[in-house]
């Protein structure tokens, strides 16, 4: 099984890995991704797929290779983009041959093996007027599946965009006709269909349009902030993310990355650009500040945008935890600040590993007894009890007294 450890994004450099969908299964992430052959590559070669997984989302396994010759495809370089879901059980493998078709498998695992039941396509460009590849499935909170697929009509003509179509329980057929998706913007690229804060989200390329029904319409909201494309969003331990493909050395060899997102009151998504470099679940006490929000971990929390300063704090009114695994050079530290806000009073705890481990440091912070007035900022100063060892997974517990509430902006060492 190959393993890949990178110390930023891509996370799986320089091996072709691109057009992931991101999942949880099993208590891991899973990415389901297309494969572009070769760095050589003048036009777009992919002979197979891959499917990765994470517990940390920085160390990677190659779970499985699907191969086309296993399919009533048959060989080809055509094996473009796909996705995955789980009902009942069992695991549904949607797959793109080309920009024609769409076909499905089955299996008992995430990672397969995977059977071809139909031995045909699932669309196979008859059904619709528009390309019928690139699918993105979707659960909704009432238990029912969609399959989403299509292209932008700007690409392939009138007629083309996006669509969408209930699936059976079955999950290899529909319990409908596949219907337009009505969207008041030019499409670009893949789409992909995500529920975030009770809204319905089409992300596609890195764009992305909101509505209040499934079927749309879709308005568009806008571009995510940074230079990407083929996006999904996916929350896992209470953190939202963006799996995303990047060019790494051409627009026919690309590569996966991870990113946070954050939302805003008005439902706009933030891609923080630093993280599109960096990468999640990597943290240098080198640095001169650790945004709170990116963190991998998080109870009882939520993210809000700034007032008269650039982006987000993390804040609670009970007790919650935060936790960034693995900071690097915590040797010879010997403060740390956080730096945050403090309606009322509360304290602000420091353990390695969880919050059930070693208390390294706590800070009382006193704020305003005027409800959610916001008006003072707090720089608790922290000296850990113990010294602190060269990298360790650190764990901030927030603690609120009553009728009170904590928000962190950002922390630093030195």
């Amino acid at each position: 099984m190959k393993t890949v450890i990178s110390k930023k994004n891509p996370i799986i450099p320089r091996m072709g890995v691109c057009d992931p969908h991101m999942h949880v299964f099993e208590g891991k992430v899973w990415l389901y991704t297309s494969h572009d052959t070769s760095i050589e590559n003048k036009t777009y070669s992919m002979t197979d797929w891959q499917i990765w997984s994470s517990a940390d989302c920085v160390e990677w396994q190659l779970e499985a290779t699907i191969h086309p010759e296993d399919t009533f495809v048959g060989a080809t370089d055509k094996c473009w983009a796909v996705d995955c879901a789980e009902r009942n059980g069992k695991y549904y493998y949607y797959f793109s041959i080309g920009n024609k078709q769409t076909g499905v498998l089955v299996g008992d695992s995430p990672a397969g093996p995977f059977r071809d039941v139909l031995g045909k396509p699932l669309l196979d460009g008859t059904l619709t007027t528009t390309r019928e590849y690139d699918p993105a499935v979707f659960r909704d909170d009432d238990g029912a599946y969609y399959l989403v697929f299509g292209a932008p009509s700007w690409c392939y003509g009138e007629g083309c965009g996006y669509y969408i179509a209930r699936l059976n329980e079955d999950m290899i057929s529909f319990a409908e006709q596949p219907r337009a998706i009505a969207l008041d913007h030019m499409g670009d690229d893949k789409a992909s269909l995500n529920k975030i804060g009770g809204k319905y989200y089409l992300s596609y390329g890195g764009f992305y349009a909101i509505s209040d029904s499934v079927y749309g319409p879709y308005k568009f909201t806008g571009h995510t902030g940074a230079s990407i494309d083929h996006t999904s969003y996916c929350e896992w331990n209470g953190q939202l993310f963006n799996a995303i493909t990047v060019e790494e050395c051409s627009n026919y060899y690309r590569s996966s990355g991870l990113c946070y997102v954050h939302v805003r009151e008005n439902g706009e998504l933030v891609t923080d650009p630093l993280i599109v470099e960096y990468g999640v679940g990597r943290y240098d006490a080198d640095w001169n500040r650790i945004e709170a929000e990116w963190y991998m971990k998080g109870t009882n929390v939520q993210k809000r945008e700034n007032t008269g300063m650039p982006g987000f704090s993390v804040i609670c009114d009970k007790k919650a935890t935060l936790v960034y695994p693995k900071v690097r050079n915590l040797a010879g530290k010997s403060v740390i600040e956080i730096v945050g806000m403090c309606n009322g009073s509360g304290t602000v705890e420091l353990h390695q590993g969880s919050e059930d481990g070693p208390l390294l440091g706590s800070i009382c912070l006193k704020g305003s007894s005027k409800p959610y007035a916001w008006n003072r900022r707090n720089k608790g100063v922290m000296q850990p009890d113990v010294a602190l060892p060269d990298e360790a997974d650190l764990c901030i517990v927030l603690k609120p007294d009553a009728n009170s509430s904590v928000s962190i902006d950002y922390f630093h060492f030195y």
